[in-house]
């Protein structure tokens, strides 16, 4: 056993409210709860049953345990759900670890502790782990999430941010994307050196130019000698966010610098040698901005030499739960509150809600609710009415009554009915894909894709 992996279990075992052992096949072989918060269980209660059966809100995707079962790798302090006998979700914090001999897998031991328990406030992950850059905020450790294609972009984003290639990330507006990049830099070996962030949407095209290469006093009226971007951000990292924005004579000239890795200030003649890693992100789909001409082709290869796509919180809606805890955790602080979940009606909202503005409109929706709730559960009064409105669609003798809601696109109010009419052709069909896909007119597969588009379940 290596040294850092002790370190984890003294570590784990320390903190841990629950300590669960389960063998090969998945059922509970010792259990012991310390601080009696998960689900009030005793040993008696959970000894040789499935695991799943006793957490029925874990799946084999989202349980540590049954994870480093499939895969023989230790978990190391992984948020996961946990549903209280109340039916309070609160945030855990799971470690796992697999159990072997010669032979192969014998089991998995997982601790976990309720986050929500700690009385004294942590140190943020991202203070912890920052060294001394400039302005990155945050490390991987700040992402929240149990979705498997986003543990699976973690993992290679953090080995990618070993080497210096250039990252292009695409995402819709709320995905996260700057965290990411934070995330990126942090772990790199430049973590040491600046970090610079510009978001290119939020400058006037005609002092682009200018921020980022810097100018030469006399250049132009009211020019002072001043370093852009690139020079500030030498040795470190430079993150351009909504790069489209960026005129196209503009990226010309991004493009120059990043081949010569050399700067010219606007109105100068010397050139400043540049060593930056470049980050840049979009939230369009970068084949629609390069077959619109709004992206220069060879900029883009140059960029992307990673490329990675953050998705929207409604391809995620398992972390749904865990944000919300999170975003509670957090304003509870703040507020001065002591709000201790969801009505029921509130979740199955936001489960069928399709979240166009992302993590970013679910934090302000948690956020608005701590303004108006009363009791301890924010309730459906509590939450923003537009939210409540985009899923008022409603069957009649007449067929569907939909009204199209001011406040969502043409593409967004075409979702909604679109997903109504998937579940209720699954219904008719006794969820027969085959039967449903028919009623719809449309391919099996085509079906499928929409099912998962959309987080549709066949179990509904």
């Amino acid at each position: 056993m290596q040294t850092k992996d002790l370190h984890h279990i003294k570590k784990a075992f320390k903190e841990t409210d629950v300590i669960c052992i389960i063998d090969k096949e998945g059922k509970i072989l010792y259990y012991n709860n310390y601080n009696d918060i998960h689900n009030k269980l005793g040993t008696e209660d959970v000894v040789g049953k499935p695991l799943l059966e006793v957490y029925p809100w874990l799946t084999e995707e989202t349980s540590t345990a049954l994870n480093v079962l499939r895969t023989g790798q230790a978990i190391i302090n992984q948020p996961q759900v946990v549903q209280l006998g109340d039916g309070t979700d609160v945030n855990a914090i799971n470690t796992a670890f697999p159990l072997k001999n010669k032979e192969g897998i014998l089991g998995a031991v997982s601790l976990s502790y309720d986050i929500n328990s700690i009385t004294t406030p942590p140190v943020p992950k991202s203070l912890k782990s920052r060294k001394h850059n400039l302005g990155a905020r945050y490390t991987f450790e700040d992402i929240i999430t149990q979705n498997a294609d986003m543990i699976g972009i973690i993992n290679r984003l953090k080995k990618v941010s070993k080497h210096n290639s250039n990252i292009f990330i695409y995402g819709e507006t709320g995905t996260g994307k700057e965290l990411f990049v934070h995330a990126i830099h942090n772990a790199s070996r430049r973590s040491s050196m600046p970090f610079i962030s510009q978001n290119c949407a939020a400058i006037p095209e005609t002092l682009m130019e200018s921020l980022i290469f810097g100018t030469v006093e006399g250049s132009f009226t009211g020019a002072v000698n001043k370093k852009g971007l690139f020079e500030l951000a030498n040795g470190g990292t430079i993150f351009l966010d909504e790069i489209n924005s960026m005129p196209l004579s503009l990226q010309a000239k991004l493009l120059r610098v990043i081949e010569d890795r050399k700067v010219r200030r606007i109105g100068g003649n010397a050139e400043f040698e540049t060593d930056v890693r470049i980050i840049a992100s979009t939230n369009e789909p970068p084949d629609k901005l390069l077959k619109n001409n709004k992206f220069r082709r060879d900029l883009f290869y140059r960029l992307s030499v990673v490329n990675t796509e953050i998705p929207p919180l409604r391809e995620r809606k398992g972390d749904i739960q865990l944000l919300c805890n999170h975003f509670i955790h957090e304003f509870n602080r703040m507020f001065e509150e002591n709000v201790k979940g969801l009505e029921a009606q509130v979740k199955k909202l936001f489960m069928q809600y399709h979240w166009p503005g992302n993590i970013r409109e679910f934090k302000n929706c948690i956020e608005g609710a701590f303004n108006s709730v009363e009791g301890n559960l924010i309730l459906l009064q509590d939450i923003p009415s537009y939210i409540g409105k985009s899923h008022r669609i409603e069957m009649n003798d007449d067929g569907i009554d939909f009204k199209i809601q001011k406040e969502l696109s043409l593409r967004e109010n075409t979702e909604v009915l679109e997903k109504y009419l998937i579940v209720e052709a699954l219904k008719k069909a006794e969820k027969n894909i085959t039967r449903a896909s028919n009623l719809l007119e449309i391919p099996r597969q085509s079906l499928y894709n929409k099912l998962k588009k959309y987080d549709i379940s066949q179990q509904e």
